[in-house]
């Protein structure tokens, strides 16, 4: 507390200082609004040295911050600089969105009263309105370190405007301050006079004027110019774009698949391709249901049973819950036969998950609940490993989406931390938006290779077949004929391809007995069945998944501050800035 009441006093002192040293006698602005909409300002400074000074500092702001954190700049160019009338050194400079104006010569020093002139002209200063032009402009900027005994303005407008009808007004004192300046003048030829007496370091005067559009009809920038110079003041505006045609070039020459060429119904499953790797290529991921199709798929080829133990118990009400799916049903997987060792490293790593060890011969799916999550990843890595192996992707899809979601979703975090750190919107717009389209991009940046495309053109020509024949009753004359033998081979592919039921009903009356791998309720039913392998599936997918809970861790205005008339403040408006001796 004590540092902070020192620092304090330190600046205090600094700034007596700098005031004792010099003041502004006098501040005199002539600004005259041209009928273009251009405002031409001459500023008459009347300084007066108490001690020895090179001359003064102006700088005013061209760029300015609006309430959503998007820049506006404005057309300056400064014009005749002079010192008692005459041409005097000047260095002028532009950074940090202010222009500055150094007056005087380094090798010259000043005392006593000296008068400076600087003149300069400012477009984009107008604020169009419904039906009026508004002039809101900071006459002398808040930011002198000098005191100022007398200030004025005047204003003059087109012959065409009649003082009579504009309203003016001005606000006076430190920065934010409503408080009204004296009340404005105007003579027969519509010059608008505006008075503040003294202003001390820190205070400033504004005006604000509204004439009526039918009296200076300058047209608005249209559309176009609008957009332009807003991109052009915010470039930060256009990462979206960017972000847009970057992405696009990066999946066209990154992630855009092979071309596909014509899909033609197959009959057969890819070769040396397992359920889940097929549910895999129609969308780059490995969901629930894949894992449902390999389960399947160890049953068929005889490595497990499934036993429905609602059909086959000899309870009245499991059977009726069974038979109307009021339940995701209660099975248990019994080990095979067949020995793992010939699994794929994906289906082994899915049967040591069932069956955790050797002497594991029976696993209730309701025991896997809240345990079986675990091996996901396991078997995940495994099966894109092996479609990597086998050149079908030369990455690891969900790793490459992810990768993308990554520096998407980063993006979107940096807007927002951004934007609330900087209190800007426009940053946590144009970096959020930025960030959607990289994860608009995500899913679609995966890309198979040739050999993929074409297995993928074998699995939708394996779903073509499986869907048309239901839909539309079509007999391919070149189509194996049907058996159970058939239905049980591509019954897991049915599965990863969601046409389970389809493919069920296509053999509707020619399965009279359950695989052998089923076992379930003393007299087969295949609608029965059917409804059965949907609550497996739904079980499976539910159970797989399954985690135990965990504790928590531990107004219309192009800048800020501005307003309709009438509604300002002093240090609003286009303008202002400060200045200081040097």
């Amino acid at each position: 507390m004590r540092s902070l009441v020192l620092g304090a006093i330190a600046v205090l002192l600094v700034g007596l200082s700098v005031s004792a040293s010099l003041y502004i006698q006098n501040f005199d602005a002539a600004i005259e609004l041209t009928p273009a909409g251009e405002l031409r300002v001459v500023e008459t400074l009347t300084v007066v040295f108490l001690s020895e000074h090179h001359g003064v500092e102006r700088f005013i702001p061209v760029s300015y911050e609006s309430p959503l954190g998007t820049r506006v700049t404005i057309d300056l160019r400064l014009g005749e600089v002079t010192l008692d009338g005459q041409s005097v050194p000047v260095q002028t400079s532009r950074s940090g969105g202010r222009q500055y104006v150094r007056i005087g010569d380094p090798d010259t020093t000043l005392t006593g009263t000296h008068v400076y002139r600087i003149a300069y002209s400012a477009g984009r200063v107008l604020l169009f309105h419904d039906d009026y032009l508004q002039l809101y402009w900071n006459v002398t900027g808040n930011d002198w370190e000098i005191p100022i005994r007398q200030t004025a303005a005047t204003l003059t407008l087109p012959s065409e405007v009649s003082p009579e009808n504009v309203s003016a007004t001005s606000y006076v004192g430190s920065a934010g301050s409503t408080a009204r300046g004296q009340t404005a003048t105007a003579d027969a030829s519509g010059r608008f006079s505006f008075a503040a007496g003294a202003l001390n370091p820190g205070s400033g005067l504004t005006i604000d004027v509204a004439i009526p559009r039918s009296l200076l009809p300058i047209s608005p920038p249209t559309f176009a110019q609008n957009l332009a110079r807003f991109l052009w003041d915010n470039k930060l505006a256009v990462l979206p774009i960017v972000t847009l045609i970057v992405m696009f070039v990066l999946w066209y020459r990154l992630g855009r698949d092979p071309r596909k060429g014509v899909i033609a119904p197959a009959f057969e499953p890819p070769s040396d391709l397992g359920p889940g790797a097929a549910g895999v290529l129609v969308d780059d991921r490995m969901d629930l249901r894949d894992v449902s199709a390999m389960v399947i798929g160890l049953a068929v080829g005889g490595y497990l049973s499934i036993r429905d133990d609602a059909l086959a118990s000899d309870s009245l009400a499991d059977k009726a819950r069974a038979w109307v799916g009021g339940s995701r049903g209660s099975y248990t997987f019994v080990r095979g036969r067949r020995s793992p060792d010939e699994l794929s490293a994906a289906e082994r790593a899915l049967y040591d998950a069932i069956f955790p060890t050797a002497e594991t011969k029976e696993m209730p799916l309701d025991s896997l609940e809240n345990r079986f999550y675990k091996h996901l990843p396991t078997i995940r890595v495994r099966l894109f490993d092996e479609l990597i192996q086998k050149r079908l992707y030369t990455q690891n899809p969900e790793r490459t989406r992810a990768a993308y979601a990554g520096w998407g979703g980063a993006l979107v975090a940096a807007g927002v931390g951004l934007g609330f750190v900087t209190s800007s919107l426009y940053v946590a717009v144009a970096l959020g938006l930025s960030g959607l389209v990289v994860l608009a991009f995500s899913p679609i940046m995966p890309r198979k290779t040739q050999k993929g495309v074409a297995a993928l053109v074998d699995v939708l020509g394996l779903a073509e077949y499986i869907h048309r024949a239901e839909v539309d009753r079509i007999e391919f004359t070149d189509a194996p004929a049907k058996s159970p033998e058939r239905f049980e081979k591509l019954l897991p592919y049915a599965v990863a391809l969601g046409l389970t039921s389809i493919w069920v009903r296509q053999f509707e009356g020619l399965l009279r007995e359950p695989p052998q791998w089923y076992t379930g309720a003393p007299t087969f039913n295949s609608a029965l069945f059917a409804l059965s392998l949907g609550r497996l599936s739904a079980g499976m997918q539910s159970t797989f998944v399954s985690a135990p809970r965990t504790a928590p861790s531990s107004g219309r205005s192009a800048w800020s501050g501005h307003s309709t008339f009438g509604g300002g403040f002093s240090g609003g408006g286009f303008g202002g800035g400060g200045g200081r001796g040097w």
